[in-house]
Order: structure tokens, then C-alpha cells, then sequence
């Protein structure tokens, strides 16, 4: 019996997941969150992410591997490119090291929509699939790709980046600096401002309740995110395509949408091969995602069929 350690860094709290692996068979034994504190600079953050490790590996025996869960770009050595959404100066901050030297374990880090799709994909929602993508939707829209049980990260490391397609030739500026890309469509600021609310989840409450302008916003997300995912189907024919994020769980105000708009233009595919379902991880997704990259990155295979 052994066990992982998963940390996801958010811009509020970081999420701890520890799994446990007995045979072909995985299970998730301690969910917690951490306040990040962000505000007192990267140094002082990754001191707690350090910290959590440590004490984590002291709470239970046979931990063999830490995975974290980042929300940005970094490069393989573990230090950070652009956390976007964090404070202070992360560029050339080194992020890894420190969890390494405080548990002398495995450490590995991944992007947190990566670890996400990978958490869905062996864990969750499309369990015992070969094929799945992950479409995570929230301020900023993550993606990621899982094939036989492996994420598929490419030459660069940043593969499964869904958004960033150019869907719209004259769209709105993406926040990567391309125009026309589905991120700015699919978010949950285009809900809001298309339904004339502040947030999604009023958006969301509006449509509930029969309101007209927010039902009409939730189709031209989901015709958007439907375009988007359409592509995706074509490259990859994925077996299950999970959707993910806050506004996601919204049913099937949604997802009916979605799955509408997606017949109606994925014609080398029946109905019945469109299989698009919601999360089931909850807001523990990325950090069990992490826990399992760690596993990987200790030596651990990942079977298909894999919880209890």
C-alpha cells in the first residue's frame, strides 16, 4: 500500500488531497484546504506549500511521491513562467525544489487544468475511458487530454491548451494576446456580461427562473464551446469529453445546450459517440489530479479501472 501527496495551488487556498494505491486500485484517504496567502509573495507561498508536505508525510506512513497542481506556465525544472493570477514576482521563482528538499520525495508539477482532466479521467467522471478530455471552465478556460491512462502534456509541456483555439477570426483579444481565441467566449465573464449580471452563478439563478436574456447567454456559450469542442472531436475522437469548473455544474441548462449544438455539427460522429458529462470530483479534482501525477512520477502505473 502506497500513498500520494496532491497540492493545488490556488489563488485563495491550496487544496491537499492524499490517495492511497492498494493493487489496481486507488482511493482518496484526506481532503483539506490550506489558506494561500498570496498576498505575503511567491517565496512565503511555496514555504507553505513545503511546509503542507512535510506535514503531510509525518500524518501518514508511506507516502512515496508529491504532486503539485499550478495555476500557470512553468518550465521542466520546476521554475514558474507566469502565474497570471497570483501576486508578486513568480517569473524565475523556483517552485519545486523547496517541496523536495522538505520530504527528499518524487516531487512533479502540473498544470491545474492537466491535473484536473488527469484526476477526471482515473478518478471521476470518465473513469475507465481510454480517450477524455477536459473542457474547465471559470475566470480563465483550461483543457487537457488523457490517452491510455497517461496525460498528454506534448513537446512542450503545454499540450491540452483547448481554449486557445481560434474559433472566431474576428473575436475579442484573448488574454494570451490572440485574437479570436474560444477562451474569451466559453468563460464565465462572457455569461455574465450576455446575460447582464455580475457574476455567472447570477446568471445562472436568472436562468433557473425562466429569464430569457440568461438563458439566451447560456446558448451562445455552450454554441462557442460546442464549435470548440467539435475540433476536438474530429482530432482526437475522445471517448467521454468532461466538462469542469463552477459554472459547468450548472446541468443541464448547459450541457443540454452543449450536446444540442454539437449534433448538429460533428457529422462524422452518431450521437451516441458524443458522450459529454459533467465533472464528479468536485473542487478536489485538481489536487487528486496532482496526487496522481506524483504517483507517476514515483514509478506508479495507472490503471484504467482504478477506484474503490
Amino acid at each position: 500500500m502506497t500513498r500520494f501527496l496532491g497540492l493545488d495551488l490556488g489563488g485563495t487556498n491550496i487544496k491537499v488531497a492524499v490517495i492511497e494505491k492498494s493493487g489496481d486500485s486507488w482511493k482518496v484517504i484526506k481532503e483539506e484546504d490550506v489558506p494561500t496567502e498570496a498576498d505575503k509573495g511567491p517565496a512565503h507561498v511555496v514555504s507553505r506549500l513545503a511546509e503542507i508536505a512535510a506535514n503531510k508525510q509525518k500524518e501518514f506512513s508511506n507516502l512515496s511521491g508529491v504532486g503539485v497542481a499550478v495555476p500557470g506556465l512553468f518550465n521542466a525544472d520546476g521554475t514558474i513562467e507566469l502565474f497570471p493570477n497570483l501576486p508578486g514576482a513568480w517569473r524565475g521563482f523556483q517552485a519545486l525544489e523547496p517541496i523536495r528538499k522538505a520530504t527528499n520525495l518524487p516531487t512533479a508539477i502540473i498544470n491545474d487544468a492537466r491535473s484536473f482532466t488527469l484526476g477526471e479521467a482515473i478518478m471521476g467522471a470518465a473513469l475507465g475511458k481510454r480517450t477524455v478530455a477536459c473542457f474547465v471552465m471559470g475566470t480563465g478556460v483550461g483543457g487537457g487530454v488523457v490517452i491510455d491512462g497517461k496525460i498528454h502534456l506534448g513537446a512542450s509541456g503545454a499540450a491540452g491548451e483547448i481554449a486557445h483555439q481560434i474559433i472566431k477570426f474576428d473575436g475579442p483579444i484573448c488574454g494570451c494576446g490572440a485574437q479570436g481565441c474560444a477562451e474569451p467566449l466559453t468563460n464565465s465573464a462572457a455569461i455574465a456580461k450576455l446575460a447582464g449580471t455580475k457574476t455567472a452563478e447570477a446568471a445562472y439563478k436568472n436562468a433557473v427562473a425562466g429569464d430569457e436574456k440568461a438563458l439566451a447567454a447560456f446558448k451562445e456559450v455552450a454554441y462557442w464551446i460546442a464549435i470548440t469542442l467539435t475540433n476536438i472531436m474530429v482530432v482526437l475522437a475522445p471517448d467521454t469529453i468532461v466538462i469542469g469548473g463552477g459554472v459547468a455544474q450548472s446541468g443541464d441548462i448547459l450541457l443540454k445546450e452543449i450536446r444540442t449544438a454539437m449534433h448538429e455539427r460533428a457529422h462524422l460522429y452518431p450521437a451516441s459517440d458524443i458522450n459529454i458529462v459533467p465533472a464528479t470530483l468536485g473542487f478536489y479534482a485538481g489536487s487528486i489530479g496532482a496526487a496522481l501525477y506524483g504517483a507517476i512520477t514515483a514509478g506508479a502505473q495507472l490503471s484504467l479501472i482504478s477506484t474503490t
